[in-house]
């Protein structure tokens, strides 16, 4: 959490990271949830909640490779008082033992943000795929979000799903850093502990 302090702040290391918008996140409850877009099992909303509404979405790039090293939902354009762990409502942070976290695992090196109300539609997208490929369905990675990654005109480290036009719930997803791994999510409060954004941290640029 210090790490994440000392970046988002004004200071030479958020000067040399390298921003990019994602997308607009259509964010219909204020419930944010962070997982591996197409590997996760019964992820869970963060319990720091915040009032509904559409939220810009960024990656942070390492300036000597383009990985991503922090993705970024911002709520507010405000003053980060303190940072903490965002948690769900299972967890608690004096379980934690020193170096520990709590955070999601991920396998296909892909991340994502989206409203807790989304993960149901992108359940349903899926179903919706098996039935209409059949036996050529392969995955939800392989038969949808692989073509948004990396289209005709060339690859990219990250996209915006939605699964339905006609809806507006979209998921933020970019690659995880450097790869698999697990990773954690802090919420940046404001004095009056008030979330101002949430980051998850997927290399630690204080220690390149």
């Amino acid at each position: 959490m210090t790490t994440l302090a000392r970046l988002f702040s004004d200071s030479a290391h958020l000067t040399a990271l390298t921003p990019h918008l994602v997308t607009e996140l259509f964010l219909p409850t204020g419930q944010l949830l962070a997982c591996d877009p197409v590997a996760y099992s019964h992820p869970q909303p963060f319990r720091q909640t915040f009032a509904p509404g559409r939220y810009p979405v960024y990656i942070h790039q390492l300036p000597e490779d383009s990985c991503i090293a922090y993705a970024e939902v911002r709520l507010r354009e405000a003053p980060v008082s303190r940072w903490e762990m965002a948690v769900t409502a299972q967890q608690n942070l004096t379980s934690l033992a020193p170096g520990e976290i709590f955070g999601y695992p991920v396998s296909a090196g892909l991340g994502c943000f989206m409203d807790h109300a989304t993960l149901a539609l992108v359940e349903q997208h899926d179903a919706d795929l098996q039935a209409e490929l059949g036996d050529e369905y392969v995955s939800y990675y392989d038969d949808y979000v692989d073509d948004l990654l990396y289209p005709e005109s060339g690859s990219q480290q990250y996209c915006t799903l939605q699964p339905y036009p006609a809806q507006a719930n979209n998921v933020a997803v970019f690659q995880s850093g450097y790869g698999d791994g697990f990773y954690a999510t802090y919420v940046g409060l404001d004095e009056q502990d008030q979330p101002v954004k949430f980051i998850t941290e997927f290399i630690d640029a204080n220690q390149r």
